[in-house]
């Protein structure tokens, strides 16, 4: 539903890099390559078995010493039957970097760069293992494929969220609809009103007033669904960085600022025609003003302590 912020991603993998190669390099460590090169019920019954620790590992697959797909890729049960490439057994990757690489010395254990994987189109990393036995004979290479958003949300301790993230836009998108709904509702009743407006002129001044206010109302409502369903569906938010939650902030309260300045322009100029009880509602619409104003005051001064605070991170 959202779009993924590979910006965001890559630069968390710059971050942690380090950390991934290290946790990369021990987990293939751990695993018996010589059993594993050959064996498709192995790979599959070790995908598994990793799987369940390490929910971002996607597939395993092995290569001969030539660099061709021995095996049928071993998907882990997180990888959606659609999202699983036709690619298999027989494919000649012997020209893929990660190969070359490993080719340079015996059972090394090589970490790639992140890309984007044919398996699932989403950013991946891969490391490969050549394996060489006793007697100096070249055996092939396994090679273990990972979710690297997965990654970076099981190293930020959030996996779970990240579980539960799809059902949290479900919730968001039906709040933000409704919302748009309400304010479409608004417009097509202040519309209502302008076309009765011209039967009865009685009273064109007031009317015309409680026109521009359910059009107000809709505009700041619409605003509000529509940037709900911006930042919480459209887009995909890190929480983790500041620039995403003080982005967020900003247009909720920008919104709320410009429906209240309007309300209160509003309220002052309805209060200079009214005349006799307009004394009353010129104070309420200063005190929204002021009420604005300190918003807006407040906003600024989140923003700048904000950024102070990263910039001392």
């Amino acid at each position: 539903m959202s779009t993924h912020n590979h910006f965001r991603l890559l630069e968390q993998y710059q971050q942690y890099q380090s950390v991934i190669h290290s946790l990369m390099e021990s987990i293939m460590t751990s695993l018996n390559g010589q059993s594993l090169l050959q064996s498709e019920q192995a790979q599959q019954q070790t995908i598994d078995y990793l799987s369940r620790p390490y929910p971002f590992v996607e597939l395993l697959y092995s290569l001969d010493n030539n660099g061709i797909q021995m095996t049928e890729s071993a998907y882990s049960p997180t990888v959606s039957e659609r999202r699983r490439r036709s690619l298999g057994k027989g494919s000649d990757r012997s020209r893929r970097p990660y190969v070359q690489a490993a080719k340079q010395s015996s059972n090394a254990i090589v970490v790639t760069s992140p890309y984007l994987s044919n398996a699932t189109h989403q950013l991946a990393i891969s490391v490969i293992q050549h394996l060489v036995d006793e007697q100096g004979r070249d055996c092939g290479y396994l090679v273990i494929n990972f979710n690297l958003r997965r990654l970076i949300s099981y190293l930020n301790g959030d996996e779970r969220r990240f579980r539960c993230h799809h059902y949290f836009q479900w919730i968001y998108t039906l709040i933000g609809g409704l919302l748009i709904v309400v304010a479409a509702l608004l417009l097509y009743s202040a519309l209502e009103s302008l076309v009765s407006l011209f039967d009865d002129d009685s009273n064109i001044a007031t009317g015309a007033f409680g026109i521009v206010i359910l059009i107000t109302l809709g505009m700041s409502i619409f605003d509000l669904g529509k940037t709900i369903l911006e930042e919480e569906v459209l887009v995909n938010k890190d929480i983790h960085h500041h620039d995403s939650t003080r982005r967020t902030i900003s247009r909720f309260m920008a919104a709320i600022i410009i429906a209240v300045s309007i309300e209160a322009l509003l309220l002052m100029f309805k209060s200079l025609l009214d005349g006799g009880d307009g004394g009353n509602q010129l104070i309420n619409a200063v005190w929204m003003l002021m009420a604005a104003v300190a918003m807006l005051s407040g906003l600024g001064v989140y923003l700048k302590l904000s950024r102070d605070s990263q910039t001392a991170e």
